[in-house]
C-alpha cells in the first residue's frame, strides 16, 4: 500500500514527537545535541535539489530509536532538507508491516524517504549494519581476553551466565556503546546517503545462524509427557521492553502450563531481547533483528519437548 501525502501529514513532527514522549527524552535529546556530521555529508544533504519527506516509525521505549532518531532529527534541523513525520509503531501497524526487517520483524526505527511526489526512494531500518558485526566481535574478544570468562563461550545466553559474569558483560557492553556512538552516528548517515545517492539499499546483517528457531508451517509438534524446559528472556529494561517480555511470558504459560520448569526474566540494557530455551539461544535481537514472534519461541519449546 502506497503512502499518500494525506497519510504522511497525519504523523507527528519531530518536536511534537518529543513532546509526547513518556520516557528516555533526556537521553534522546543528549544524543541529538552531541551528534556531529562531516562537512561533506552536510553539504550533500544541504544541496539536495528538493526537500525530502521522511516517514519515521518509532517508539520511545526502543534503544535503537533513542540512539538513531536524534541523528536524523539533528540532520533535518541543520540542513532544512528533511521533512520528518513520525508515527508510533504500535498504533500504525499498516505502516510498519510494509517495512518488516528481513520480511519478518517489526524492528524500529524505520526511516522511509520520499520525493515531493511521494515516490519512495528507499528505506533504512534499526541500526547500521556494521554495528551488528562490531557488537558480536566485541563479545568474542571480551570472552577471549578476560580470564574471568574463560569457562564460558561468547554465544552463551546471558541468562545462563552467573551474576558476576553478567556484570562484566554488562559493563563492557555499556562501554562499547558509548565508545562507538560517534562512529555509529556516522554510519547512520553513510548508509542513508548511499540509499539516496546511489539507489542502494541498507546492507543486510548476518542471516539467522544454525540452531535459531524458524517458524513452523502448522505450529504443532508432538509433546512428550514428563519433560520440562527452561526459558530465559533477557530484555532491555531501560528501553521499556517489558510489554514484549510479559506478552511472550503469558503466551508461554498459556501454551505449556506444566511443561515449563522455569521462565527466567533478566533485566538488561543495550537494546537486548534474547530468548534461550534449555540454554540454546533461539532468538537474539542483535543477531536476528527485532522481537521474535511468540510462535517462533513456542515452536522452539515444542521442538525441545519433542526431543
Amino acid at each position: 500500500m502506497a503512502v499518500s501525502k494525506e497519510r504522511f501529514e497525519q504523523g507527528l513532527t519531530y518536536s511534537a514527537y518529543k513532546e509526547q514522549m513518556t520516557r528516555n527524552r533526556e537521553r534522546l535529546e543528549e544524543n541529538e545535541r552531541t551528534a556531529e556530521f562531516a562537512p561533506d555529508d552536510l553539504a550533500y544533504f544541504s544541496n539536495l535539489p528538493q526537500a525530502l519527506n521522511v516517514l519515521v516509525l518509532a517508539e520511545d521505549w526502543c534503544g535503537d530509536v533513542i540512539a538513531n532518531l536524534p541523528v536524523l532529527g539533528r540532520l533535518a534541523a541543520k540542513t532544512g532538507k528533511l521533512n520528518l513525520r513520525i508515527f508510533l509503531r504500535d498504533q500504525n501497524l499498516d505502516l510498519i508491516d510494509q517495512y518488516l526487517f528481513k520480511g519478518e520483524f517489526r524492528s524500529i526505527p524505520v526511516f522511509v524517504f520520499f520525493d515531493q511526489a511521494f515516490r519512495e526512494l528507499g528505506h533504512w531500518i534499526e541500526r547500521p549494519t556494521v554495528m551488528y558485526k562490531l557488537q558480536a566481535q566485541m563479545r568474542r574478544e571480551l570472552f577471549a581476553s578476560d580470564p574471568r570468562l574463560a569457562n564460558y563461550k561468547p554465544e552463551t545466553p546471558f541468562g545462563d551466565l552467573p551474576e558476576d559474569v553478567r556484570a562484566i558483560v554488562r559493563d563492557a557492553s555499556a562501554a562499547f556503546r558509548e565508545n562507538n556512538r560517534a562512529f555509529s552516528d556516522s554510519e547512520v548517515i553513510r548508509e542513508i546517503r548511499a540509499i539516496l545517492q546511489q539507489g542502494t539499499v541498507q546492507p543486510a546483517p548476518a542471516t539467522r545462524q544454525p540452531g535459531a528457531a524458524a517458524s513452523s508451517t502448522n505450529g504443532t509438534l508432538p509433546l512428550t509427557t514428563g519433560k520440562q524446559v527452561k526459558v530465559s528472556i533477557t530484555y532491555c529494561a531501560e528501553c521499556g521492553y517489558e510489554p514484549q517480555t510479559l506478552e511472550l511470558t503469558s503466551a508461554l504459560m498459556y501454551e505449556f502450563v506444566d511443561k515449563l520448569a522455569m521462565i527466567e526474566l533478566i533485566p538488561w540494557q543495550d537494546g537486548a531481547f534474547d530468548v534461550a530455551v534449555n540454554g540454546d539461544l533461539v532468538h537474539s535481537m542483535v543477531r536476528d533483528g527485532g522481537f521474535p514472534t511468540n510462535e517462533t519461541i513456542l515452536v522452539a519449546v515444542r521442538e525441545r519437548l519433542a526431543d
